[in-house]
């Protein structure tokens, strides 16, 4: 008995003896890169790269001005983190086993819609960018783009520098727009020959994509795949491959880190990997009759599509249809009965409403939930026209 009692009293010491050494464990504090968005929105995911994080989620902690967000992984490497609703702009900490680190500062924005619109009035002739209250259709005046009424096109928001990037129609400059200094900026993009650039796309690390064309070639058979400096218009290749048909309507799909656009007329989707640099082709699932025309994706990464067909009074089709990229099935959303989107669509995950200009003057809007559409004239519909809408 005595002998049990000795072992159990050795036992508690070691015990207690362990407990105090991982007490007394000292852990390096986190070292951070510089974030790579200076601007994002509540709801946002945003991503932190450094060392010494924890592998536990929860033993992270990143606010933002002094309010927790959400951190859903987490590597000795990377924490990617949910901006939380009552975000304010300010610093980014990050906090791991009580050692606080200042990541940087961030703008943090409620969603806002930006329009291109098109001013034609007597002899003036302007190109814009406007925001518009999505709710309502009252715009505001960001910038004045150019005087000539040229277009900009394929526009997306660059969160990197808090801008609105395009392109002119040639595809041989880039446009850009700073949504907080209103400054405007041509930036000629480095080509030779009879080449352009269109369906620009941003992936989850703020890089900017394209797709290179070879216009000399009619059939348009090689395409590119490249990454640019948007500041001094330099492409970088990342793919040369052969496909048999335009690819359009370009969407990143944060899930599996692709580029999905539409191709062989809207009925296939074809897929670019950007960790394996691999290509891949799947139908979409009833096309045979109607056919894509736009990709979007909401806030939580889902891949949708509009589905339409006008050109036949009986037999009118416009539907939003939920798409799995990896098979091409789809699920119907709504089905418009008579009302049609055009030019791009946007999620607003605000109102958690579909949005797009409808015949370059009106606003229509649709819920996703309720399946309720709204349609508003747009304030200069007589002497103006919308197209290309771009968010944040």
């Amino acid at each position: 008995m005595k002998h049990k009692s000795l072992a159990l009293f050795v036992g508690a010491l070691l015990f207690f003896a362990a407990c105090k050494k991982d007490d007394d464990k000292t852990y390096e504090p986190p070292v951070t890169e510089p974030l790579t968005a200076a601007a994002a929105k509540p709801g946002d995911t945003l991503i932190i790269k450094g060392s010494n994080f924890s592998t536990t989620a929860t033993e992270n902690t990143v606010e933002f001005n002094g309010v927790a967000g959400t951190v859903v992984s987490a590597s000795a490497t990377e924490i990617k983190v949910i901006i939380p609703a009552n975000a304010t702009s300010g610093s980014v900490t990050v906090t791991v086993h009580g050692n606080k680190t200042e990541v940087g500062s961030i703008v943090i924005s409620q969603f806002t819609l930006y329009c291109i619109k098109g001013v034609y009035s007597g002899n003036t002739s302007l190109r814009q960018l406007v925001s518009i209250n999505p709710e309502n259709g009252t715009e505001t005046l960001v910038a004045t783009i150019n005087e000539t009424g040229d277009k900009v096109e394929d526009a997306v928001y660059w969160p990197a520098t808090n801008e609105v990037i395009g392109r002119d129609e040639d595809g041989k400059n880039f446009i850009t727009i700073n949504v907080t200094t209103k400054k405007v900026t041509k930036v000629p993009l480095v080509t030779s020959g009879n080449i352009g650039f269109h369906d620009m796309v941003v992936d989850k690390n703020n890089t900017l994509y394209a797709v290179k064309l070879n216009y000399n070639d009619p059939n348009h058979l090689g395409q590119t795949v490249v990454k640019f400096d948007a500041k001094t218009g330099v492409p970088t290749t990342i793919k040369n491959f052969e496909f048999n048909d335009n690819w359009l309507s370009l969407v990143y799909v944060a899930a599996s880190n692709e580029i999905v656009g539409l191709a062989g007329d809207g009925t296939r989707l074809l897929k670019f990997n950007l960790t394996t640099k691999d290509t891949s082709s799947v139908a979409l699932a009833n096309t045979n009759v109607v056919e894509y025309r736009e990709l979007f994706t909401d806030d939580q990464g889902n891949l949708f599509g509009y589905k339409a067909n006008y050109s036949d009074p009986d037999n009118y089709v416009a539907q939003i249809q939920k798409l799995n990229a990896a098979n091409g099935q789809q699920s119907l959303v709504s089905d418009l009965k008579g009302a049609k989107f055009s030019d791009n669509l946007i999620y607003n995950p605000k109102l958690k409403e579909i949005v797009s200009v409808s015949d370059e003057v009106s606003l229509y809007r649709l819920n996703i939930n309720t399946k309720a559409a709204t349609s508003i004239t747009l304030p200069d519909a007589n002497s103006a026209v919308y197209h290309t809408l771009i968010s944040n």
